[in-house]
């Protein structure tokens, strides 16, 4: 029998937390936070070689890595924060998104959804934003829209979300379809 709650995760209070025990770590957040991605690449592995154990470090890694244009690395980051926390959902989310972006559209569904189900995320909204990216890839533009709709319920100040419903919803009635 259970006598306490678990406290419900916060991706902001994780990264808070490695900001303050690890400066690589924050010093890739200011590299990323400026555009400046190699260096960010640089500064999230130093903070991997003290704690590669850590699916946070693991994530904002592929997140560089991605950016700079390495999205197989990204995969292969993001894969190694699941195999650390299979309950790591932005690793997840990340993963179909740059599955996604290296062409592996039909690949990227299985991730997305199993982000949408873990209990170590919090950023639900930006898995309905994958998942009406990868219905758009298929074409499938009714579901499309019922995905960035869902983000943009979950997430109100949200803007791309409220955008890509409105831009889906316009070219569905400009073009007749209602899938």
């Amino acid at each position: 029998m259970k006598t306490h709650s678990e406290a419900p995760f916060s991706l902001d209070d994780a990264i808070t937390q490695m900001a303050e025990q690890d400066p690589d770590f924050a010093e890739g957040i200011d590299w990323q936070q400026t555009g400046h991605f190699a260096e960010a690449v640089h500064a999230f592995r130093r903070a991997l070689d003290r704690h590669e154990d850590s699916p946070l470090l693991w994530t904002f890694y592929a997140w560089a890595l991605a950016e700079t244009g390495d999205v197989h690395a990204a995969i292969a980051a993001c894969r190694k924060a699941i195999a650390l926390d299979p309950e790591w959902g932005i690793a997840w989310n990340d993963l179909g998104e740059y599955l996604m972006e290296s062409g592996r559209v039909e690949e990227s569904l299985f991730p997305i959804r199993k982000a949408l189900r873990c209990r170590h995320f919090d950023r639900q909204h930006l898995a309905y934003m994958n998942l009406a990216r990868y219905h758009l890839h298929r074409g499938e533009l009714k579901r499309a829209r019922q995905a960035a709709e869902e983000a943009a319920r979950l997430a109100p100040g949200f803007r791309p979300a409220r955008e890509l419903a409105a831009w889906i919803q316009e070219r569905q009635e400009s073009w007749g379809i209602d899938d």
